[in-house]
């Protein structure tokens, strides 16, 4: 017959076991906050991220750029056009590209707020004026 001891020290190990695991799990939770900061700076000054959000400003300039332009001209062929069908097709689609132009400058000032990307900004404009857009 099996004694019933061998299965209280059976059940003590598998207790052990498990609150080794809890703690191992614990510690390696806090180690990895601890060496977030450290982590981040290192991903940030990674050759590959420096040159992404450097070009990523240069870019999304260069986009919103053409954007506006590109709102200029609707405007220039809205008010040029007097058959009212094609009038309310260029008020739709001078809509989306307007709205399209904001939806750069919005995504190039979220870049330009993230301490991890503005210090690439270097030349670059600090902002884009969305007002342009208009």
């Amino acid at each position: 017959m099996f004694p019933l001891r061998y299965l209280a020290y059976a059940v003590l190990c598998l207790f052990a076991f498990g609150f080794m695991a809890v703690v191992a799990n614990l510690v390696g939770t806090v180690a990895s906050v601890a060496t977030a900061p450290g982590r981040v700076v290192s991903k940030t000054l990674e050759t590959g991220n420096v040159i992404a959000s450097y070009e990523r400003f240069r870019d999304l300039n260069a986009v919103f750029t053409a954007r506006v332009a590109q709102v200029r001209q609707e405007k220039t062929f809205l008010e040029a056009e007097t058959d009212p069908v094609e009038r309310r097709r260029l008020r739709v689609e001078m809509a989306a590209v307007q709205q399209s132009c904001r939806d750069i400058a919005a995504r190039y000032a979220a870049d330009a707020s993230k301490m991890n990307r503005a210090i690439f900004r270097a030349d670059a404009p600090e902002s884009l004026n969305p007002t342009l857009c208009e």
